[in-house]
């Protein structure tokens, strides 16, 4: 029996050991871009397709694709002028292959406030709208990942700034948008930075083609809402602050019974938090009724993640994500090179990985995705050749 009880322990420790893995999948030279932002897009034959903030011809960001064995090719090099540059964030994928995404940076030469952009298989790039700025609304990269969501022919995305002023010095407190693809652009709601909020974070849609989202913060702690493809929005969900979260941000997860999953930048464990007295934020779940609860406060202990960046990810009722900083603390990052960890629907929680600072890369960001063999694939933002990042590979 003893016997017997040893080979089990023997086979459950190997069967740990295999469980959790990490890999560097690719490494950035430069040229091929700098600084990745995560939110990797898979299609059904295994490539990955991505963007870079930096890096390429003009050293203002590339889209890239990766196969499955890691090999690079740059679909794209942006200059910065008509074509924008910067994208701040992931592109999707229509029908017929082409992809879609967001730049802050470019476009309109009076504004240079982004673009949205078609990127066809031919690797000729069309831009489907340049960014005025005001009531047209415009981007910027420091706000976090954007994207498109693709509702019949047409597109909905979310513009940083622009909109009503008063927010952020005038730049304005966002906008919601639809555009065809022909490249016909309407605003649909501009945010005045009231009980409706300002800085709408990246949107989700549900089966019906709602399109749901995160307001970061203006005069309160933060929300969640609700916008038909009219433009009609709906409060669903306003942050009390403090210990339940300070400002989401990012995509959210939004079940089949409607309960959101997101993260909160800020709020949650002030004492602990080496990175400032805003908090280290929160994981949370927020149900039908309105209801909050906290699956996760982060910096409650010694080598815990610090300020979640990019949204969550869910397997099986496992939420996975990254952090920028916590984790591993060293002199390449005081306050830790950033963490990839693991929380449960029912609250429980763990470090997956803690980065190094090396050529494992640091800074994490953006949205985890997984391949069909289950493994989890992001982007650190920095580290690897260089300094430049890295996309990184985790067998949870």
């Amino acid at each position: 029996m003893r016997i017997a009880l040893t080979i089990l322990a023997a086979a459950l420790l190997l069967t740990t050991t295999q469980a959790q893995t990490f890999k560097v999948f690719y490494s950035f030279s430069g040229q091929d871009g700098i600084q990745p932002n995560g939110d990797l897009l898979r299609d059904a034959d295994g490539n990955f397709y991505g963007t870079t903030v930096l890096g390429g011809k003009s050293n203002r960001g590339v889209v890239f694709k990766l196969d499955s064995q890691g090999h690079n090719i740059t679909l794209y090099s942006f200059t910065g002028g008509a074509d924008g540059g910067f994208p701040i964030g992931r592109v999707i994928q229509d029908a017929d292959g082409n992809l879609y995404g967001i730049t802050s940076l470019g476009g309109d030469p009076t504004c240079s406030c982004g673009t949205v952009f078609q990127l066809k298989t031919d690797g000729t790039l069309v831009v489907l709208h340049k960014f005025r700025g005001g009531k047209d609304g415009m981007q910027n990269q420091a706000q976090g990942e954007l994207g498109l969501v693709q509702i019949g022919k047409n597109f909905y995305g979310s513009a940083s700034f622009g909109g009503h002023p008063g927010c952020d010095g005038d730049l304005g407190c966002g906008t919601v948008f639809k555009i065809t693809p022909s490249g016909q652009e309407k605003t649909l709601h501009r945010f005045a930075g009231q009980s409706d909020g300002a800085f709408p974070q990246d949107l989700i849609r549900d089966k019906e083609g709602n399109l749901y989202g995160a307001i970061e913060s203006y005069t309160n702690a933060g929300s969640i809402f609700k916008m038909t493809t009219k433009g009609d929005l709906t409060n669903l969900y306003t942050f009390p602050g403090g210990a339940a979260g300070v400002s989401p941000r990012w995509r959210l997860i939004r079940h089949a019974n409607g309960s959101f999953y997101g993260v909160t930048q800020f709020g949650g464990n002030t004492t602990n938090c080496p990175t400032g007295s805003a908090g280290c934020g929160v994981v949370f779940k927020v149900n039908p009724q309105g209801k909050e609860r906290l699956l996760h406060t982060f910096a409650k202990k010694a080598n815990d993640g610090e300020i979640p960046s990019g949204g969550l990810l869910d397997v099986a009722g496992n939420f996975y994500g990254v952090t920028v900083y916590g984790g591993t603390t060293n002199g390449t990052c005081s306050f830790g090179c950033g963490t990839v960890y693991r929380a449960s629907a029912h609250g429980g929680y763990a470090v997956v990985y803690r980065f190094t600072g090396g050529s494992d890369g640091w800074l994490p960001s953006g949205s985890l995705t997984q391949d069909s063999d289950g493994n989890l694939y992001g982007a650190a933002q920095l580290g690897g050749n260089n300094n430049n990042g890295v996309i990184f590979e985790i067998t949870p």
